[in-house]
């Protein structure tokens, strides 16, 4: 993949999750729409070896996903109550494109992505359980991560609520959204001690080549997390 198409690719994913992620409220189950991001991208589907059977498959699936979406998310416009309950149906979705996207992957491909993901989400990652436990973090540790998460969270809300009320432009809420999680990513990552940095950078395999995702939902779980 050139490198202009990878930084291309970059800002069409950060886009996409900005528009996706930031109007959620704080919650523990986070927005897992980096699977769809990701294996949408072309060089993630290099480094992954995904074949042109694989990539219909996959397609198909992403073109389906987008339609659900869209419906659940326009009956979501009527009301809390709608809200409320197109916020449950998008989880029950999200659940569903995940499990079948990654049934699509090899063994070693659905690895491969895990390692990427670390890579391209950086330390936002570790509000995972999953990657908690892997690292074996401390009470105390997971508290802290919880209060940077809900921190960041609430900083991206007051940021997304200025560019909706016409008090920033658009340029300026993606510059802070990315500011808040870079500054979140390089806090969590503090969080680690010195034995559990170097196991995370074991975790995150070979690095890739490709650009971080700047993800403004502080809460992105692992692939595997079920959503």
């Amino acid at each position: 993949m050139k490198p202009r198409s990878i930084v291309k690719s970059s800002l069409l994913v950060t886009m996409f999750l900005l528009a996706a992620c930031t109007s959620a409220p704080a919650q523990k189950k986070a927005s897992p729409a980096s699977v769809a991001v990701l294996l949408k991208l072309d060089g993630v589907r290099q480094e992954l070896g995904i074949t042109p059977v694989q990539a219909g498959l996959l397609d198909a699936l992403h073109t389906q996903y987008k339609s659900q979406a869209k419906n659940i998310m326009a009956f979501g416009q009527d009301g809390d109550d709608g809200a409320l309950r197109s916020e449950w149906d998008i989880r029950s979705l999200r659940k569903q494109y995940n499990a079948r996207a990654l049934a699509v992957l090899t063994s070693e491909q659905q690895n491969r992505l895990l390692e990427i993901q670390r890579q391209m989400l950086g330390g936002n990652l570790l509000s995972s359980p999953s990657e908690q436990s892997l690292l074996g973090l401390s009470a105390d540790q997971q508290a802290q991560i919880a209060a940077l998460s809900n921190s960041g969270q609430a900083q991206a809300r007051a940021v997304t609520a200025q560019a909706a009320a016409g008090q920033i432009s658009d340029y300026s809420k993606r510059s802070q959204l990315r500011r808040i999680q870079n500054q979140q990513s390089s806090q969590m990552l503090a969080v680690l001690t010195p034995d559990q940095k170097k196991q995370w950078k074991i975790l995150s395999g070979q690095k890739s080549g490709l650009p971080d995702i700047h993800d403004p939902n502080a809460r992105t779980m692992s692939l595997f997390e079920g959503y």
